[in-house]
């Protein structure tokens, strides 16, 4: 599979109503290894984030989130979405757009569906490669999650002009305000495009500020 280079957020298609009331957060933290969807984006060593996120009472949402990519470059994204629930069935709809400050890089552009009941909660991207030069890229992924009491497992595979799965098993917990993460990557094809498949841990550490 050719190299994905997108950030750890998936979101959906924004409108919201100006009137609807809303909640605002920020959000800091770091990664010791950068892994999206079970591909390597390539860093160096820890990698520094933070976002913002804008949800509305209705369901709308929009938000931003940046990450430290190596030699003082960033990556940062936009996307805003809709979610909604009924009878405990959850889905959504949205967009994500994944952008870089080097020169040249490629863009992606993501439409996300996403549903989910109980435990377990899937998503489906249509995804566009906006290469700078040469062709364009089209892409889909799929991804099954299922979690318990912080625990998750997920299955995630490629398909169209990108190829390829994995499995990522992780846990979260919140320690006086702090969130903390420890995720194991399985890459069960050869995600990176250099003849590797990849197994790695990945510890996050996050803070969320409610404004």
């Amino acid at each position: 599979m050719k190299k994905l280079t997108k950030s750890l957020i998936a979101a959906g298609l924004l409108t919201a109503s100006a009137a609807a009331t809303a909640d605002l957060s920020v959000n800091v933290g770091a990664m010791s290894s950068y892994y999206f969807r079970g591909v390597d984006q390539g860093v160096s060593g820890a990698s520094l984030m933070a976002g913002a996120d804008y949800a509305f009472d209705n369901g709308f949402y929009v938000g931003t989130w940046g990450a430290q990519l190596n030699d003082s470059e960033l990556e940062y994204d936009l996307y805003g979405g809709y979610e909604g629930e009924y009878n405990g069935f959850t889905y959504g709809l949205g967009y994500a757009g994944y952008f870089y400050t080097e020169s040249g890089a490629t863009d992606f552009h993501e439409l996300i569906l996403s549903a989910g009941y109980s435990f377990l909660s899937a998503e489906f991207v249509f995804g566009t490669e906006d290469a700078s030069s040469g062709p364009e890229a089209d892409y889909t992924y799929f991804g099954l999650t299922g979690e318990y009491e912080g625990a998750y497992l997920t299955y995630g595979s490629f398909g169209k002009d990108y190829d390829g799965d994995y499995l990522e098993a992780g846990y979260g917990m919140n320690v006086q305000g702090v969130d903390l993460g420890l995720a194991y990557v399985n890459q069960l094809d050869d995600l990176n495009g250099d003849g590797k498949k990849d197994k790695q841990f990945v510890f996050t550490i996050s803070k969320t500020f409610d404004l």
